[in-house]
């Protein structure tokens, strides 16, 4: 017989966590079982929408019985009080990136957890993305030799945020590294399979003074790496790509949620090996400039996608939550090393 679903409250039902909850919808084992918001018009068109409770004030979601796990979508300044919170009233914990804003912080939310046997993750959606776990194996399995280098270059479109929002304020975001670099640093983790250290790092300002372009390079053991984020472009032009140069051959992931991967190889060979490890149907485009190249596409857009990894994170918090043996995809650990890094180049 099948657990029963386990109850998930959202806090935080803003654009980005209606979203989640669209996605919480499709998984079976959870429900959504409340959302709180302090705007009350926007929990209760959010809650309306599952025909659940809404609250304004988190004290009173925390104590409602229904709700097993709490969703934490909340800007990332309130992360470590409200997910001790969380903790300390019993409900597991999915939290949104990044864990916290210190390392004292997310040091307080992991012992938090231990404290109260609650079962703690964070919403690290490259881990779930089928693309970064093929990469991640395509490195383990030395089939293109060994890892030497890593870039990033993401454009991202910072002109859709307000100057006023949230996000260009350190004090409540952390700024990019912390705020959204932790992603990568994390994602690089994984496919080197090692943990990571900044060695230089720069900012840039805009004309209203706030940092829009941050840059730095790292090492992950004997592998390179750059990461570049600028908050930038519009919706129409932003674009991310990752690169990954091993001795024999490279990997192109493209958009920041990747949705096609690239391969380029020095034998036919090495290119058979390496199908298995890719999800969907690989295509081979023959010999170009002296590389066989292989590609593989996702069968959903960019949305969908993104939509998949949340859901795929709150289904492997409930694995783990009904299932002690189950070892959770992303965990504290991996959140305090990424944290670390973003600190370092911030």
């Amino acid at each position: 017989m099948s657990a029963q679903p386990l109850g998930v409250g959202l806090v935080g039902a803003g654009a980005y966590g209606v979203f989640c909850l669209a996605a919480f919808a499709e998984a079976e084992e959870i429900r959504i079982a409340a959302v709180c918001d302090t705007n009350a018009e926007r929990a209760e068109t959010a809650a309306r929408a599952y025909n659940v409770p809404a609250y304004t004030r988190y004290e009173d979601m925390l104590a409602d019985a229904s709700v097993q796990i709490v969703a934490l979508n909340t800007p990332p300044f309130l992360h470590a009080a409200q997910g001790i919170q969380a903790l300390e009233a019993g409900k597991h914990l999915f939290c949104e990136k990044p864990l916290a804003l210190s390392l004292a912080e997310g040091a307080a939310l992991q012992a938090a957890a231990q404290r109260a046997g609650c079962k703690l993750t964070i919403d690290y959606v490259m881990r779930h993305n089928p693309l970064w776990k093929a990469a991640a194996a395509l490195r383990s399995s030395g089939l293109l030799g060994r890892l030497l280098h890593m870039d990033l270059a993401n454009h991202a479109a910072g002109l859709s945020l307000p100057a006023d929002h949230w996000f260009w304020d350190h004090t409540m975001s952390g700024g990019i590294w912390i705020e959204h670099g932790v992603h990568f640093f994390d994602a690089f983790a994984w496919v080197a399979g090692t943990n990571g250290e900044i060695v230089c790092a720069q900012a840039f300002t805009n004309t209203r003074g706030q940092e829009d372009r941050v840059e730095a390079l790292a090492r992950y053991g004997d592998a390179a790496a750059h990461f570049y984020h600028g908050f930038t472009h519009s919706g129409h032009t932003e674009q991310t790509t990752v690169q990954l140069t091993f001795e024999q051959g490279h990997v192109t992931l493209r958009e920041w949620v990747p949705v096609t991967m690239e391969i380029a190889s020095v034998t036919r060979t090495q290119i058979d090996a390496i199908r298995p490890l890719l999800p969907g149907e690989p295509l081979i485009s023959g010999m170009d400039g002296g590389l066989f190249r292989l590609k593989v596409r996702l069968g959903e857009e960019k949305s969908g996608v993104y939509r998949a990894c949340i859901q795929s994170g709150i289904r492997d918090l409930a694995r783990a939550i009904q299932h002690p043996e189950h070892a959770l995809c992303v965990t504290v650990e991996q959140g305090l090393s990424s944290l670390s890094m973003a600190i370092e180049a911030q």
